[in-house]
Parts: C-alpha cells; structure tokens; sequence
C-alpha cells in the first residue's frame, strides 16, 4: 500500500509484487475532503477511508512519503496529521511502515529527483503497464510511485 499522505487529498495505491516480476496494479485513488469540514471531521474521514481500503485489500506492507517541508510550515502540520493516521494504522494492523521522500521516489523511477509530477505520472503508468492514471489524480499516482520506489530500492 502506497501513500501520498494530504489532508484535502489523500493518495492511495495497492500493487501487488514479488521481487521479481512484473507488477501489477490493484487499485488507486483519493480520499477527498472538504475544506468546509472541521480538520476533526476531514481526518476522521481518512482515518476511516483507510480503515477500509486496508481491510479491502490486505497489504503487507505501508510506504508512505516521507515529508520534506522548508518554507510553508502550517502545510507541514496539515499533512503530518494526516500522515500520523497512515503510521497509526499501520501500528494497528501490524503492517511495517517505509519511508521515502518524494525526490528519492523521483529519482527510483524517472532518474532525476527533480522530475516534474507528470512526468512520474507517465513512468508509474509505464511501470504498471495502465493508462488510466490521469483519471484519477497525480496524488494517486504519487502513492503508485511511493510503492514502486520501495519495490526498486529491495530489487
């Protein structure tokens, strides 16, 4: 199970993997909230959104993207909240958790840590031979990439 941890948009991605092999694509999306709810009632909505896609889905493990802030504190808050909802979950259903940040995603699969979100879009669709991904967010491809990453690194 991959994330890409937000409080308005939460990513998520299930692919499944040997070492090696292909990979294939589970699923993916977003768990959305609103703005006009109470950051209570925005996590709890992810809390149990991703009670839910665990139990669906029963993955092995968490990689969840490491945060990597240097200017907009109160942003690093917000997605904290909603990644320590990830971390949580992954003590509560005993899964291990990985971390990568974005530029280490980045550079796994397109080369370049500083590779434009699209162009990660395409290399996760590549990956995973899918070219539905535009469908469904770049924060779902982003969790896509967080898995992937992982898969890389153990290869």
């Amino acid at each position: 199970m991959g994330i890409d941890p937000g409080t308005a948009k939460t990513g998520y991605g299930f692919i499944e993997t040997e070492m090696t092999g292909p990979m294939t694509l589970i699923d993916y999306g977003r768990i959305i909230t609103s703005k006009d709810n109470l950051m209570s009632e925005r996590l709890l909505k992810i809390y149990n959104s991703s009670i839910e896609l665990i139990e669906k889905y029963s993955p092995d493990i968490l990689v969840i993207e490491r945060l990597f802030f240097n200017t907009n504190v109160k942003t690093a808050l917000s997605v904290g909240q909603a990644r320590g909802i990830h971390v949580l979950l992954a003590g509560k259903f005993k899964l291990p958790v990985f971390e990568y940040t974005a530029l280490e995603a980045k550079m796994a699969l397109t080369g370049y840590g500083r590779s434009e979100k699209e162009v990660v879009r395409d290399k996760v669709a590549e990956y995973l031979g899918e070219d539905i991904l535009k469908k469904k967010g770049i924060d779902a491809s982003d969790a896509l990439a967080m898995a992937i990453c992982h898969r890389i690194k153990i290869s």
